[in-house]
């Protein structure tokens, strides 16, 4: 990222610094070199000062490229946005090109893929459709001896951190884990790009256009279900939808308040993933989704693992077995929920 800074700034571009983690490295801080870089602003928490990235210092300096690390950070609280990412997109709307990096494991529709494959849940995500901005996706890509050989020399974190770090989330079974996802996500970010360029040249359009259907609910599951969801529309280059069926039982007037909560954040994440959320009154779930399947052309349905008994299932149906036999058309996928 930084040498392409460089490289923008000898090609005549207005290039400097937002905000360049170095951890104390002395290699990162040589990589900076003589670009100009914009001081940070100091914030104050809980009785220690902390700094971030002074977002209305490089407004005021309005270069024409500014460099900003550590994409998926959290800002501290009291900052003018969460997160660094809603800093750089408040820097593109003002017309200021931003390089930036961000670890694959941040990306939130992995987050589930992540935490199986390396039993850590990471906290800190930004949503995939932040990727639809960019210009031009790179992938920063070594082998995982390398990578671990560079954490050994003190090139990634200080040295009373680096054995921690090779014995949790830098093992080697982890690395290639997360190599390998890097290297799907640029592809299907790749894909998408090309589908979307022969589209506007009018060349080759698919036959039958994909749609893909997440069944939501308020359950605290569902966000797994909607990140496989988005992930399945991406590598399809589908538009997809978030279908969340109100039945009598959640009218705004008997949905229960922890219910009520979850579904909130359920909407707030599928309208950040990129979904476009449909919500339908239905007496039961399956009459909403199969209906809205059948007029919008689904072809791709993703389900929850149920949560009932198969007592209950015997007793009352079973809303998948319902749509399956409705729907003959789309392919349906049910997501497992951790036990």
């Amino acid at each position: 990222m930084l040498r392409d800074a460089h490289d923008a700034r000898r090609q005549g571009s207005d290039v400097v610094v937002g905000f360049v983690e170095t951890y104390g490295r002395t290699d990162t801080d040589a990589q900076v070199g003589d670009l100009e870089v914009v001081p940070r602003c100091s914030i104050e928490y809980r009785g220690v000062v902390l700094e971030e990235m002074d977002i209305d210092a490089i407004l005021r300096r309005g270069p024409q490229i500014c460099v900003v690390d550590e994409l998926a950070h959290s800002n501290v609280p009291g900052s003018r946005h969460e997160k660094r990412y809603q800093d750089v997109l408040e820097l593109l709307d003002s017309g200021i090109g931003v390089m930036t990096a961000v670890n694959i494991q941040h990306l939130e529709t992995l987050n589930d893929a992540v935490g199986r494959a390396t039993g850590v849940r990471v906290r800190e995500t930004l949503p995939d459709t932040f990727l639809d901005r960019a210009d031009e996706v790179v992938n920063v890509d070594v082998t995982v001896e390398e990578l671990r050989s560079r954490l050994r020399q003190g090139k990634v974190y200080k040295a009373e951190k680096v054995e921690q770090a090779l014995a949790n989330f830098f093992r080697e079974g982890n690395l290639s884990t997360l190599r390998e996802l890097a290297l799907r996500a640029v592809a299907d970010e790749v894909g998408e790009k090309a589908a979307s360029y022969r589209q506007r040249e009018g060349l080759e359009p698919a036959l039958i256009p994909e749609r893909v259907m997440v069944c939501m609910s308020s359950a605290a599951q569902a966000p797994r279900v909607l990140r496989t969801g988005a992930r399945i529309a991406g590598r399809l280059g589908a538009r997809w939808y978030a279908v969340y069926v109100e039945t009598p039982r959640e009218a705004p007037g008997r949905i229960e308040s922890a219910d009520r909560e979850a579904l909130a954040r359920n909407l707030d994440l599928a309208e950040g993933l990129g979904a476009t959320v449909v919500r339908v009154k239905a007496d039961r779930p399956a009459d909403g989704l199969i209906a809205f399947a059948k007029r919008e052309g689904i072809t791709h349905v993703i389900f929850g693992q149920s949560a009932r008994s198969r007592v209950e299932i015997l007793w009352k149906g079973s809303t998948l077995n319902r749509f399956l036999e409705e729907v003959r058309d789309a392919a349906v996928q049910v997501v497992p929920f951790d036990q």
